[in-house]
């Protein structure tokens, strides 16, 4: 049996939540075979334990329900191989946790640590450096890698959406940087990434855009 896209969760409020996140997550890691699932099972575990306590930016979810959706994303793209889902679990663990690269080759094996690397930004995440990173990741990375960052930006995408629609103008003007970086540094990895991926993130920035450049937000 092959793993199975889930349906897409409603959000920003049934979507954030620990239940229906678990539930999307069992019906579609059972989909794999038995080992692959264990593999999975153990990536979150892992992530789960590294993350404990972060929530996501102005809100009280749990960091690790972005890594779930990120990895449900890439399969209704049709890119849920067991490294590439395994690599969208840990894909923050080296950037936002004392984790380090050799840790997760050592864990789950040389392939996940290499797109995990490519997800991992400078330290410091100045400004220069990001846009150098990205540069690099266009030319040099596996296309792997470029299909996660654009399930990764896109979740953020519409995580921010949610938090602007809950909280005005706290968090407009990081978000619009969010999407003009997006533009900048993102949109590029699309050029050889599969269609639904780039309709995806474009419909995601799209959907943001009208909140960050002024006026109200709507419920």
């Amino acid at each position: 049996m092959s793993p199975v896209a889930p349906a897409i969760l409603e959000w920003p409020t049934v979507f954030d939540t620990v239940e229906a996140v678990e539930r999307a997550w069992l019906q579609f890691v059972a989909g794999y075979p038995d080992e692959e699932r264990v593999r999975l099972r153990q990536a979150l575990a892992f992530a789960q334990a590294r993350h404990a306590g972060q929530q996501r930016r102005g809100s009280d979810t749990p960091y690790w329900l972005h890594l779930v959706r990120v990895a449900l994303e890439l399969a209704r793209w049709g890119q849920a191989t067991p490294e590439l889902v395994g690599a969208a679990l840990l894909h923050d663990v080296v950037e936002d946790t004392p984790t380090t690269v050799d840790e997760v080759a050592e864990g789950f094996g040389p392939k996940i640590a290499e797109l995990v690397k490519w997800m991992t930004a400078p330290a410091g995440r100045e400004r220069t450096a990001c846009a150098v990173h990205y540069e690099r990741m266009l030319r040099f990375a596996p296309p792997e890698a470029h299909v996660l960052k654009l399930a990764d930006r896109t979740d953020n995408l519409r995580s921010i959406q949610a938090l602007v629609m809950r909280t005005g103008d706290q968090y407009r003007k990081w978000a619009r940087t969010y999407v003009e970086r997006t533009k900048e540094d993102i949109l590029p990895l699309t050029v050889n990434a599969p269609s639904i991926a780039r309709v995806t993130l474009v419909t995601a920035m799209a959907d943001l855009a009208p909140m960050v450049e002024g006026g109200t937000p709507t419920s």
